[in-house]
């Protein structure tokens, strides 16, 4: 592309050197590349041909302007003279004398056309700018009464905002343009080439919805269709993983036939059925059959049989109607990413590639109306133009690239394209980048990202050719940039009111103010600190913006108090354990009726693991209660090797998850084999309530019911009963037990005794409460039996029962409220609701004395 830029100048130079009729003006170029100076070297040359020349310094004197180009070695000059590729200067006015030298004028030939806004603060930027080989007359010039004064004056209207951080900076220059809005004639820029700094200054502007025009444009890659497309690759060739696809299917582009919006309902099924949970297979046929599986457990689940349905209880209101919407939704995306779905493993040609992506984009995007919705919009014509011509691009077609690189590759591809916003014209704030500032007037000019490495820009060094090896080939310098930005500083710098701004850090780390402004400070002496002072002010504004007007108070605790009639009439024993602890993770859970999602995608975990051990587990004594198989810890295997089929689709998990359960079945085998003789009866996974009557209400009486299942009850040999429970992660101490806050056992306790479960009549007596514990380390199980300290099974089955309804009893009075982490061992973090609870923010300062239990 340069060198056709180039060939075409200079047949545009021949062509007007031939004779051009009429007059021919070049203006506003500094001629810094050779071809561009080429030209406009011949317009001058023409009968009636003229040059403007933007910026140039009639003040520096005649010493000073020599030095500008006689900064450099010999053999950069002899290079120079060879090659006709003009040394590189760091001074603002380095291009502008190379291309005087090469039209073969001096500067006192020029004709001064206009003045500037400033001509004081123009004399002070030449000083500031004094070629380093002279810097030697500041001191001498800041003794001149006249040019203290004339400094004095050049610096009234300019200030220097020096920011803590980035952050910071946007929020003071957004402050700095808005206040020229309160003067309706007067209009702002922001001059910066940082365009992290403009986003963050537009984003801040927003908060007064002032209209402004940035002429910086957009990343395609960073703009809504090119984030589609991104998406669509990224999704489809990793095997539609749940955080791809959930960003693709909610982005506002995708139609997949109908309006916007349409689908909204059909994803979020998807998202609750099977999207948050364990991750479904790779690939469309696997989000087909986890949604057919789901259906599946779902139905057993909702006709009262068995189900492994994982966290079936917060999507088991799914309607069915909303559940066929989200079939119809994943047999449109079988059909729109067939395309990338039927290709072979193995390198493909990079121009096939993109038109298959191509298609995909458009069968995501297309309601129907002919027009896709990813290729309308500046950002979907310029999309739409990168995939035509990438497609039709000579290397792309020889270019053959690997399914799994390709999406890294097409964001190469496009990384360089930029999007332009449509102009507004008669706003009356800018931003702007420095090339486009040299055209454009403001009565204030903000200038920001004044750092080292941003403005000017970093000067990097080339790993291959030294500076004497570029300017022979007759490539530029580094510093090239250096003197152009130095330019577009001083243009700016003439500018009726001036802001510049830095910040202190990036990314936590110091940075260093650019030179140009250290410049600034060195002639302007202790009158650069007038300006500091005028900067400050903008950034106390900014700190004010978003600082309470009041001093903050630590909110109180919640203490929620729902009608009689809204309280929970029924509870599970685990239930109560959460009463105990947290009463407002009942109240959220079955007053307000909020249900905990999984997360999107989430990897097998501890619950995952207990779910399938504990299921084993279950059936296996389930299936022999009456006796044991001949061999105990194989047929547990077999057992365990279909329910560890729900986690096949994570290998990892099961490769570290089997063993351990291999472990756990060989303890299991032994203990059970050794335990079997003294039991009389077994009963495993059997259901029980407990009623508490509540007294009259207006709709009748009430009465609170314990709900209970059991995982093993065992008749002794001598009548008494044994109830145990596995456990796969914690298990509670003696003492939790003892004093009532892991009641679990001793309410099931007092269930047997109550004739709460099923074919065992009441007043049993408890011969033991356990804990069978199951690890699958060192060693793989232990059976831990509550030894109380003081009493026994029953008397404490006695006092749980009796604090519960107590408990009960207290919370039927409507004053009573469900307040969050009442017990202080777990204030810092217990249940699943304390963001709603808003515990951080009560908890913080101490011990909070709005009520208790």
């Amino acid at each position: 592309m340069a060198t056709r830029r180039d060939l075409l100048i200079a047949a545009e130079a021949r062509r007007l050197a031939a004779g051009a009729e009429g007059p021919v003006i070049a203006a506003g170029s500094t001629g810094s590349m050779p071809a561009t100076a080429a030209l406009i070297a011949a317009i001058a040359k023409l009968p009636l041909g003229a040059v403007v020349l933007p910026g140039l310094d009639t003040d520096l004197d005649a010493e000073s302007w020599e030095l500008i180009a006689g900064q450099h070695s010999d053999i950069h000059k002899d290079a120079s003279a060879a090659w006709g590729s003009p040394p590189v200067s760091g001074h603002p006015q380095f291009a502008l004398q190379a291309l005087l030298g090469r039209i073969g004028i001096a500067r006192g030939d020029v004709q001064v056309l206009t003045s500037r806004h400033d001509e004081l603060r123009g004399r002070f930027t030449s000083e500031a700018f004094r070629p380093a080989g002279r810097t030697e007359l500041w001191h001498s010039r800041l003794g001149e009464a006249d040019f203290a004064a004339e400094a004095d004056r050049a610096l009234a209207r300019m200030a220097f905002i020096e920011a803590a951080n980035p952050e910071e900076e946007a929020l003071a220059i957004a402050v700095a343009l808005r206040e020229t809005l309160n003067d309706e004639h007067k209009t702002a820029a922001l001059v910066t080439p940082d365009r992290a700094l403009a986003r963050r200054v537009l984003a801040a502007l927003e908060r007064w919805n002032i209209e402004v025009d940035y002429s910086g444009g957009d990343l395609l890659a960073d703009t809504s269709a090119g984030i589609f497309a991104q998406l669509a690759a990224q999704a489809t060739l990793d095997g539609l993983p749940p955080v791809s696809l959930l960003a693709l299917l909610k982005h506002p582009l995708l139609r997949l036939g109908v309006p916007e919006g349409a689908h909204v309902r059909a994803i979020a099924t998807l998202e609750q059925a099977i999207l948050r949970g364990p991750r479904p297979r790779a690939g469309t046929d696997g989000l087909s059959n986890a949604l057919a599986a789901f259906r599946n457990e779902l139905g057993r689940l909702r006709r009262g049989e068995s189900s492994d349905l994982h966290a079936a209880e917060p999507r088991a209101g799914l309607a069915d109607n909303a559940l066929k919407a989200a079939q119809n939704l994943t047999i449109e995306l079988v059909a729109a990413l067939g395309p990338f779905e039927r290709l072979r493993a193995g390198p493909h040609p990079f121009a096939d590639l993109v038109k298959h992506h191509h298609a995909i984009v458009v069968a995501l995007s297309d309601d129907g109306s002919g027009t896709p919705a990813a290729f309308a919009g500046p950002d979907g014509t310029a999309l739409a133009t990168a995939f035509e011509e990438i497609a039709s691009s000579t290397p792309a077609a020889g270019m053959r690239v690997m399914l799994r690189d390709y999406p890294d590759l097409f964001r190469t591809a496009i990384a360089d394209r930029v999007v332009r916003r449509p102009g507004l014209p008669g706003v009356r704030v800018r931003i702007l980048g420095p090339l486009e500032a040299r055209l454009t007037l403001a009565d204030r000019v903000v200038m920001g990202g004044l750092n080292e490495g941003t403005w000017p820009p970093e000067a990097r060094n080339d790993a291959w050719l030294s500076r004497p090896m570029r300017l022979a080939l007759g490539l530029d310098l580094p510093e090239r940039r250096i003197s152009l930005s130095a330019h577009d500083f001083a243009q700016m710098l003439g500018a009726p009111e001036v802001i510049i701004a830095r910040a202190a850090k990036a990314e936590g780390a110091p940075t260093v103010a650019s030179r140009f402004v250290q410049r600034l400070a060195a002639v302007a002496g202790t009158r650069w600190q007038a300006a500091c002072a005028r900067g400050e002010q903008y950034i106390a504004w900014a700190r004010m913006l978003d600082r309470p007007v009041e001093s903050s108070k630590r909110l109180p605790k919640p203490m929620p108090r729902p009608p009689r009639a809204a309280r929970p009439t029924s509870l599970s024993v685990t239930d109560i354990e959460h009463w105990l602890r947290d009463p407002y993770t009942i109240y959220a859970r079955y007053i307000l009726d909020l249900r905990e999602l999984d997360p999107v995608d989430l990897p097998p975990g501890a619950a995952d693991r207990g779910i399938v051990i504990h299921g084993a587990l279950s059936e296996f004594t389930s299936t022999y209660a009456q006796a044991l198989p001949d061999n105990p810890e194989q047929a547990l295997t077999d057992i365990g090797r279909r329910h560890f089929a729900t986690i096949a689709d994570f290998p990892e998990a099961t490769a570290f998850w089997w063993p351990r359960f291999r472990r756990i079945g060989s303890w299991f085998a032994a203990w059970e084999t050794e335990r079997r003789p003294g039991i009389a009866k077994l009963t495993a996974e059997i259901s029980g309530t407990l009623a508490i009557p509540l007294g009259a209400s207006p709709s009748g009486n009430r009465v609170f019911t314990l709900r209970a299942r059991a995982d093993r009850i065992e008749q002794m040999a001598d009548g008494r009963f044994a109830i145990l429970d596995y456990k796969t992660g914690m298990v509670p101490t003696e003492k939790m037990v003892r004093i009532g806050i892991s009641p679990q056992l001793t309410l099931e306790g007092a269930i047997l005794r109550s004739g709460g479960f099923r074919d065992i009549p009441a007043g049993g007596s408890l011969a033991e409460l356990t804990y069978v514990s199951l690890r699958g380390g060192t060693p793989a199980g232990d059976a831990r039996r509550i030894d109380f300290k003081e009493g026994d099974p029953d008397s404490h089955a006695e006092r749980a029962l009796a604090k519960l309804k107590e408990l009960v009893t207290r919370f039927e009075d409507e004053q009573q409220a469900y307040l969050p982490l009442v017990l202080s061992m777990w204030t810092s973090r217990y249940g699943a609701y304390d963001h709603l609870a808003r515990v951080k923010e009560w908890s913080v300062g101490g011990d909070d004395d709005g009520g208790g239990e």
